[in-house]
């Protein structure tokens, strides 16, 4: 029941980290149990968003400054960390100078709270590293730059926020619920390999241990479950994208498919067509779940005979297609 616990807050404290912070569109790369419980790291690999989480409910100050260790550790190492984050339950209101910050530095605990969350990190500091080399400086930066995240949403909510749907209730929570597990069992299962006494000199090497999803994993897991097929893994023929061959010799069906799975994937994961990508997706998915019409000729006009695209690669047939994979992947579910 705790390892459930942990792991569930774990993939919150995932979800949070590339789906609700100003900053989440930097993170390329979120590893597990390598430098914290979660860490994101952006494309050039030289920064490191550090995550310590702790889904305890009696969270008193010593024991907090206690949980600080793993972040302080980290701060004081070689590498350029650029947040040093406590991912936490709701704090007592009387901790807090304002009570209604869910997201705060240390200026928002009062001084007698502060005090003992210091003296909580200092002592287990000294259990650790022993008490030979004086590290007060050194906790006084970490405290000043380390951020408090309360959870306050639901295991649901931190996946809508990760979508890039504008309507999140296109699938019930089951659906949501679902989804969130199935990240959390991934999440889990990269934790299993031995990194034990393992040593790294630069931030890429970690990637080496293979313990890390990219944030385009967590996507492509999205919207494939939203869709209900492995779009970038679809290798037959959509049913209704037959009309469209119609006529063709087989060369050049086999192009126009290929050309149609390429644009698909550059429209994902190119970072400036991705937001249409998902757009496009919403409006089939949200007309086909409304009005059973397979004609996707049809579809294509009502949706996006007006739609201004502004991306070469997003041709009519590619959008056609995509409506069919979709169809396809609607009622298979």
């Amino acid at each position: 029941m705790n390892n459930e616990k942990a792991s569930n807050f774990e993939t919150k404290s995932l979800l949070y980290l590339i789906g609700q912070r100003s900053d989440s569109k930097d993170v390329v790369y979120v590893t597990f149990d390598c430098f914290n419980d979660v860490s994101g790291i952006n494309k050039k690999t030289d920064k490191i968003w550090d995550i310590q989480s702790k889904n305890e409910r009696t969270l008193n100050p010593k024991k907090i400054g206690k949980y600080f260790y793993t972040l302080f550790d980290n701060f004081t190492s070689i590498f350029d960390f650029e947040d040093f984050i406590f991912f936490c339950p709701e704090l007592k209101l009387e901790y807090k100078i304002d009570p209604l910050k869910t997201t705060y530095n240390l200026d928002n605990i009062v001084d007698k709270t502060s005090k003992r969350i210091k003296k909580g990190l200092t002592e287990e500091i000294e259990r650790v590293k022993g008490n030979s080399t004086s590290y007060a400086l050194d906790i006084d930066s970490f405290l000043k730059k380390v951020l408090i995240v309360e959870d306050k949403s639901t295991n649901n909510e931190y996946i809508k926020a990760v979508t890039k749907f504008k309507n999140t209730n296109l699938k019930n929570d089951d659906f949501y619920s679902s989804l969130f597990n199935d990240l959390r069992d991934i999440q889990t299962a990269k934790k299993n390999s031995y990194i034990e006494n393992s040593s790294i000199s630069e931030i890429r090497e970690v990637l080496n241990f293979r313990r890390y999803l990219t944030t385009k994993d967590i996507e492509t897991l999205i919207i494939s479950r939203i869709i209900g097929c492995e779009i970038f893994k679809y290798k037959s023929i959509p049913i209704y994208f037959s009309q469209v061959l119609d006529g063709m010799d087989i060369e050049d069906k086999k192009d126009l498919l290929q050309e149609c799975n390429s644009n698909l994937s550059r429209a994902f994961f190119n970072k400036n067509s991705n937001k249409t990508f998902w757009d496009v997706c919403e409006k089939i998915v949200e007309y086909r779940t409304s009005i059973t019409d397979n004609d996707v000729e049809n579809i294509y006009l009502l949706l996006f005979v007006d739609y201004k695209f502004r991306i070469s690669y997003i041709t009519k047939e590619t959008i056609i297609y995509l409506i069919s994979i979709i169809i396809e992947g609607l009622d298979d579910n």
